[in-house]
């Protein structure tokens, strides 16, 4: 992706980079004081995506490949005061990942949200299943690991508690493959691949149930070696 892109990717306002000094703070009103930390609060989350997006693209594997979706779909990337940690909207007419302001403006936050919501996207043809939460959430676990992440610190990253980045990739640090399935059937209230073959009635239905079947075997091949570039032990099937 050119630098083009990237930039076109990130919603920014022009804002003073740093805090204001104590010293200036006595010679401004209180309102002005405000206005003045909240555009410098705005320029660090800026700052912060903008580094994010530039490393992602830089990304080997996973992080790559959620840039080049993001391209493709035309999806830019911005900040909301919101509820949710991150979600779709719009902005200005275009389709958007929308990052809570409330995060801490670090790289290891937001690249792995960004992730989980662009994975949703990644793997829209995939039945509602176990298998497919599990292949959203260790995208998203790929790409905090690529970035740099420590999974044994979580829910802590870089020092901040960030319970949406634990909940986003936090069970790929699990061994078994088979516990993290039935933990993420319960978690979204969906069944496992297995289960649904046995209740498939349409041939069409269990065609496509192998198909998906066999995609994720696939995606737990591919990911062997990113879970050992992490410090994490191989699954077992």
């Amino acid at each position: 992706m050119n630098k083009t892109t990237l930039a076109v990717l990130v919603l920014a306002l022009a804002a003073p980079a740093g805090a204001v000094r104590e010293s200036q703070r006595q010679e401004m009103p209180e309102e002005a004081f405000a206005v003045a930390q909240a555009l410098a609060a705005q320029a660090r989350r800026a700052q912060a995506l903008s580094m994010t997006l530039i490393d992602m693209n830089d990304g080997p594997e996973a992080s790559g490949r959620v840039l080049r979706l993001l391209e493709e779909k035309k999806i830019t990337v911005g900040f909301a005061t919101q509820a949710e940690p991150v979600k779709r909207g719009l902005v200005d007419g275009r389709d958007a990942i929308l990052l809570s302001d409330a995060l801490p403006p670090r790289l290891r936050v937001y690249a792995p949200l960004i992730a989980a919501e662009a994975a949703k996207l990644m793997y829209a043809d995939m039945p509602e299943c176990a298998e497919l939460a599990y292949m959203r959430m260790a995208t998203a676990a790929r790409v905090f690991a690529e970035m740099g992440g420590d999974f044994k610190a979580l829910p802590l990253v870089d020092g901040d508690l960030v319970d949406s980045v634990r909940d986003a990739v936090g069970l790929w640090a699990d061994e078994d493959v088979q516990k993290t399935l039935d933990a993420l059937a319960k978690l979204h209230g969906v069944e496992k691949i297995p289960v649904l073959e046995q209740q498939a009635v349409y041939l069409e239905t269990a065609d496509a149930l192998y198909t998906a079947n066999k995609r994720f075997v696939d995606f737990l091949y591919d990911e062997r070696y990113a879970r050992v570039s992490a410090g994490l032990r191989g699954r077992a099937n």
